[in-house]
C-alpha cells in the first residue's frame, strides 16, 4: 500500500491488490476492484461496480465506471469489467452497463484505448484492439478481437465491428462492419480486405487468398447477397470463412458494402 499517493481519495469499500499504484488526487469509489499490478494515474476517477484486471494502466484524468450518458436515465446501473494488460490513456471515458440493456460493459485483454476515447454503456469489446484518439462507441456496440479504429471514428449504437476490421480516420459506422475488412468514409463504405492486419496476425497466404476471393464474390461481383454467400460457401474454405459468413448472416442492422 506504500505506492498509493497520500492525496488519493479511496473509499473503504474498494478492493485493492497489495501492489497497485495510485497517483495523486485519484478518486476510487467503494464498488471498485483493482487486481495485481494495476496502475492508476493522477486525477483518475473510478466509480460504480467496476473491476479492472491485472496489469492494466490508466492514465491521468480518465473517468471509468460512471453512469450512462442517457437523457433522463435514472438507473439502475450494472457493472463494468475491464480485463488484463489494457492501456487506457488520458481523458478516456468508459461507462458501466445497464440492468435493462445487458448488465455489463465489458472490455477484454491487451487493448490500447487512446486519449479522449468514449466507450458507452453495455459495449462489448474483445481483445487486442486499438481504439484511436477521439473515437466514440455508442451504447451496445460489439467489437470483436484485433479491431483497429482510426482516429475520430464514430460507431452507431447496436452496431457490430467484426474481427480484424480496420476503420479509416473520421469514419462513421452506421451498419455492421464485416470481419477482416477495411472501411472508411461518412457513411463508411467497404474499401477492401485488411491485408496488413491479417499479415500482422501471421495469417497464412492461402487463408488471405481465400478471404480475398470471398470478398470479391461478396462485394465486387455484383451478385445478390444470397447467391454470393452460397458461392463463398462452395468456393472458399477455412474457419475464417465460416466466421465471416456467420457474421454476415446474423447481421440485424445490415452490413457495410
Amino acid at each position: 500500500m506504500d505506492q498509493i499517493h497520500p492525496t488519493a481519495v479511496i473509499d473503504t469499500g474498494a478492493k485493492l491488490a497489495d501492489d497497485v499504484r495510485i497517483g495523486p488526487y485519484a478518486v476510487i469509489g467503494g464498488g471498485v476492484e483493482l487486481a495485481a499490478g494495476v496502475e492508476i494515474g493522477s486525477h483518475v476517477h473510478l466509480e460504480g461496480s467496476t473491476v479492472i484486471g491485472a496489469g492494466t494502466r490508466i492514465f491521468p484524468f480518465a473517468v471509468i465506471g460512471a453512469e450512462p450518458q442517457v437523457r433522463g436515465f435514472s438507473g439502475p446501473t450494472a457493472s463494468l469489467v475491464i480485463g488484463r494488460n489494457n492501456v487506457i490513456r488520458e481523458y478516456a471515458a468508459i461507462h458501466v452497463g445497464t440492468v435493462d440493456g445487458g448488465g455489463c460493459t465489458r472490455i477484454g485483454d491487451d487493448n490500447l484505448i487512446m486519449n479522449n476515447v468514449h466507450v458507452a454503456h453495455d459495449c462489448q469489446i474483445g481483445s487486442h484492439c486499438i481504439i484511436a484518439t477521439f473515437t466514440a462507441l455508442a451504447g451496445h456496440v460489439v467489437v470483436e478481437d484485433h479491431v483497429v479504429f482510426g482516429a475520430m471514428t464514430g460507431v452507431h449504437q447496436f452496431a457490430r465491428v467484426g474481427e480484424s476490421a480496420f476503420t479509416g480516420a473520421n469514419s462513421m459506422i452506421a451498419k455492421d462492419t464485416p470481419p477482416f475488412s477495411r472501411v472508411a468514409g461518412d457513411r463508411a463504405r467497404f474499401m477492401g480486405l485488411n491485408t496488413i492486419g491479417l499479415k500482422r496476425r501471421d495469417f497464412a497466404a492461402d487463408t488471405i487468398d481465400a478471404l480475398r476471393h470471398a470478398f470479391h464474390l461478396l462485394f465486387q461481383s455484383k451478385l445478390r447477397l444470397e447467391p454470393a454467400l452460397e458461392r463463398v460457401e462452395e468456393e472458399c474454405a477455412g474457419p475464417e470463412i465460416g466466421r465471416l459468413l456467420s457474421f454476415l448472416r446474423t447481421s440485424e442492422r445490415g452490413f457495410i458494402r
